[in-house]
């Protein structure tokens, strides 16, 4: 099992019917090649961690670097794993409404700190999950 995860930057307008389109790609994507991994936007920003057949995982990361939603992709880690820790997810993917957005941010981070970091890929993206969800936003 192969991991893979980045970060880039959203173009200026990207709005929710972008954001619901790059959800549709990714399921429709993901689960044709049997792909799973999580996706994270919060404040213009990026991160998703990908995972399965290293061929498959790769030839969807050079999708998502020509993808004009959004900039900078960066590579924060790659690695190989020996189990899936998205298993139940083709693409994670939640839209907070503004009423619910500072409970949305607690609980996410709270997850970040909880969840599994047995591989450097994880670590990452638990890292940089934590990094864009402090980013302007006060959360207590």
């Amino acid at each position: 099992m192969y991991q893979l995860n980045y970060h880039s930057i959203s173009r200026p307008g990207l709005n929710l019917k972008d954001l619901d389109d790059i959800l549709e790609t990714a399921n429709i994507e993901n689960s044709k090649r049997n792909i799973s991994g999580c996706l994270i936007y919060h404040n213009n920003r990026f991160v998703q961690i990908l995972e399965g057949k290293k061929k498959d995982v790769l030839e969807v990361f050079e999708k998502i670097k020509t993808d004009k939603r959004h900039h900078t992709v960066t590579l924060l880690w790659e690695n190989q794993v020996d189990k899936r820790f998205f298993s139940e997810w083709h693409m994670a993917y939640y839209r907070p409404d503004d009423e619910n957005l500072k409970l949305f941010l607690n609980n996410l981070l709270l997850l970040s700190e909880l969840s599994d970091r047995s591989s450097s890929s994880l670590m990452s993206f638990w890292s940089t999950v934590r990094e864009i969800l402090g980013g302007g936003v006060k959360i207590s």
